[in-house]
């Protein structure tokens, strides 16, 4: 399976915070005041991480992500970054493929090894490809691994490189998909153990883009804090609507876009339609 990679559009984010939130400054937390005492007592604190807007902010993001959780003795770390389109056409974000996405994140894993183990280290790093046609890249150190786009016919040589001890792993944009009714890891014991050992990896940092209902959703998680949803509305700016210990689901955001008065998806199927006409003649398409 392909890692599932949307156009990437960077955009300003909101400078609106919660009355009540924990807002890390690098590895500071800035408790944000409240007028209400009362109300802050009884609130429950969000630590809101700000939405990055370009793919140097959100490396620094993970790697800052990375360096706390192996700080606090997690040495199996999943990441998942949004890809600076290159090469892409009106028709296709990718048209060279899982190589062309190889291509442009090579330089996110170069740039997030240096802020965890140095220039030199990171250079000197042994690099292999244990799937040259599904473009699985193994970036191998004394200090650190890294594995890029891991699929579901790696997991041995994940366990492997796992194997040795107090050396931190991190998998990078994994092409397996999860809840799908064939499952990529097979069937039976197969399955089950694939699913076990990958579960022992902690989600440090998850930047995901998604389209639902006609709303443009980014999903981020930055260790150790909760899944935020962010909103993003016609002007580009982004609004937290929501945060959660757990990976929200893709019906889970809908239904919570649909409650929210004014949105796109609380729209009626012919409201949707009419604006699109509206849209479509404004800009002459």
């Amino acid at each position: 399976m392909r890692p599932e990679n949307g156009r990437l559009l960077w955009f300003p984010i909101s400078k609106e915070t919660p009355a009540v939130s924990l807002r890390r400054k690098g590895s500071q937390r800035v408790e944000a005041s409240s007028s209400n005492a009362d109300n802050a007592q009884s609130a429950k604190s969000v630590q809101e991480w700000p939405l990055p807007t370009t793919s140097d902010l959100s490396v620094e993001q993970a790697r800052g992500a990375c360096q706390r959780a192996i700080a606090d003795g997690k040495t199996r770390l999943q990441i998942e970054l949004l890809l600076p389109l290159i090469g892409a056409t009106d028709l296709d974000d990718w048209p060279g493929g899982i190589k062309q996405q190889f291509k442009a994140a090579v330089p996110l894993v170069y740039s997030l090894l240096r802020g965890l183990v140095g220039t030199s280290s990171a250079e000197a790093s042994k690099k292999t490809l244990l799937d040259e046609a599904d473009a699985v890249g193994v970036w191998e150190s004394d200090s650190v691994a890294l594995v890029l786009f891991p699929n579901a016919e790696t997991v041995p040589d994940l366990e492997r490189l796992a194997a040795v001890e107090g050396r931190p792993l991190l998998i990078m944009n994994p092409q397996w998909q999860a809840g799908q009714v064939i499952s990529d890891f097979g069937f039976g014991a197969r399955k089950q153990a694939s699913e076990d050992f990958l579960a022992t990896f902690e989600p440090a940092y998850q930047l995901q883009q998604k389209r639902i209902q006609g709303e443009d959703v980014r999903i981020l998680r930055c260790y150790p804090g909760p899944y935020q949803v962010y909103l993003i509305d016609d002007r580009g700016k982004s609004d937290v609507v929501t945060s959660s210990e757990t990976l929200p689901t893709y019906k889970e955001i809908d239904a919570l876009l649909r409650g929210r008065v004014g949105s796109r998806a609380s729209k009626s199927w012919l409201e949707k339609l009419m604006g699109e006409t509206k849209f479509n003649l404004e800009n002459k398409f």
